[in-house]
């Protein structure tokens, strides 16, 4: 099963989940465009206030909005009091407290209005397979040490990272990767099930709990996906 979804670079260090929200949204519609411009636009749809990076709960809420059968797959309750957030961040000791009880309060009242798109667990392959099968497209949490290691990074950062797997045979998954450095390998990559078991697993990195998102159609605009998928695969247009 693979699904044809465009990659898309990201231009920032903190626009990973803009990027892959837009990489989802150019797979429904293909008259999105992959551009710096709505990178941006729809990072300001999605940041997580007061931070820069992207929010589940935010990004959930873009495609509800648009009218997409959205689910988060996330362990509520798990995560700590930010501190891996401020480190990514470069937040000001002094302004720590301010900016903690800011994102949980704005927080707290963004999941009280997508409360039913919400599983509490946590999310599993098993859920990326079943997600993909039905040619819904899944945006993952990982440690990005994992991706830009196999894209040729010698020493890569551990650091939280949204990426969008469009694809599985057997035990490899496709994986569209936004990060752009020099150096690295195309962000089409394809990664053995145990890598990103291991990549998902950012509550014991990051002590932030494992996150899939997964954007889904009505039965009729499915069907027309589905054709236009098994023409893709059809045309062996497989990476590499």
């Amino acid at each position: 099963m693979l699904l044809d979804i465009p990659l898309c670079t990201q231009t920032t260090d903190f626009t990973c989940g803009a990027c892959a929200t837009l990489m989802v949204s150019k797979y429904f519609d293909g008259n999105v465009q992959l551009s710096k411009r709505n990178e941006f636009l729809i990072w300001t749809e999605i940041v997580a206030l007061p931070f820069k990076f992207s929010s589940p709960y935010r990004i959930i809420a873009f495609f509800i909005k648009k009218g997409f059968k959205t689910k988060l797959i996330m362990k509520q309750g798990t995560s700590d009091k930010g501190e891996i957030l401020l480190e990514c961040c470069q937040i000001d000791p002094a302004e720590r407290k301010l900016f903690i009880d800011f994102f949980k309060a704005h927080t707290r009242i963004l999941k009280r209005h997508i409360t039913s798109a919400i599983v509490d667990r946590n999310p599993t392959l098993r859920d990326i397979r079943r997600a993909l099968s039905n040619h819904n497209p899944v945006i993952a949490l990982v440690d990005s040490y994992y991706t830009t290691k196999m894209r040729g990074a010698r020493n890569p950062p551990h650091l939280p990272h949204w990426i969008v797997v469009k694809g599985y045979k057997n035990k490899r998954f496709y994986i569209n990767d936004s990060i752009q450095e020099r150096g690295l390998k195309n962000g089409k990559i394809i990664m053995e099930e145990q890598i990103l078991e291991t990549a998902m697993n950012t509550y014991s990195r990051f002590r932030w709990p494992s996150a899939l998102i997964i954007v889904g159609l009505t039965v009729n605009k499915r069907k027309t996906l589905k054709k236009r998928n098994e023409s893709y695969i059809k045309q062996g247009k497989k990476d590499e």
